[in-house]
């Protein structure tokens, strides 16, 4: 269960914030500004931390600097009443992982918190590379992840069918593109299937929306 920190001066929407997050299965804790959040960053670890840019004692900047430089590996998504892009490009230099503008629905977050999730646990599979992304990004090899994922294994002439695809040149040169990136493999009996690799790949990249 992943580990959810706030940091939020309105009360309001702190509590909003820390329902929304526990009602979605995380386990989550607050704080009233950035100084008290810090000192909770410290005593323990966060697998993302929401954080308001402007608040007393301690602002949003210096709880991501702070942040980063502690624990590093810790997702940090800014929340700004300030929509300019000098805020947007400033917190992503300092390595926020995404930021969300005032006024916000509550639910914007929980989908920001599922992304940064998302692509922090790709980061740690060692499979978030360029090439990869580049093999998954073409629509005909990405339908037909989609197919072999909620299929298990089928055969050319079924996957052929399930994408409508009439052209087998076509199909068979997506097909070989994602074996050479070990995204699909084949059994003895030529059926198709996702590797662990290629699994992992499709549900990081449905949850992240990518």
């Amino acid at each position: 269960m992943k580990n959810i920190l706030i940091i939020e001066d309105e009360k309001e929407i702190r509590e909003g914030l820390v329902e929304l997050l526990e009602d979605a299965g995380f386990l989550v804790d607050s704080a009233e500004n950035g100084q008290q959040g810090l000192e909770k960053i410290g005593k323990r670890d966060f697998d993302v931390i929401v954080t308001d840019l402007i608040m007393p004692v301690v602002g949003g900047m210096e709880v991501l600097r702070e942040t980063k430089h502690i624990k590093p590996h810790t997702c940090v998504i800014l929340i700004t009443a300030f929509a300019t892009v000098d805020n947007a490009v400033e917190a992503m230099k300092a390595g926020a992982s995404d930021y969300i503008t005032k006024p916000f629905r509550i639910d914007e977050v929980l989908i920001k918190i599922r992304k940064v999730l998302a692509v922090a646990e790709f980061d740690k599979s060692q499979i978030f590379d360029t090439d990869l992304i580049k093999a998954i990004s073409n629509k005909t090899r990405k339908d037909a992840v989609k197919l072999l994922y909620k299929a298990g294994k089928l055969k050319f002439t079924e996957i052929q069918r399930g994408l409508d695809i009439e052209d087998a040149t076509r199909l068979n040169f997506h097909m070989r593109v994602m074996k050479e990136h070990k995204i699909i493999e084949q059994d003895g009996e030529k059926f198709y299937m996702l590797t662990p690799v290629g699994k992992k790949l499709f549900e990081v990249l449905r949850s992240a929306d990518l």
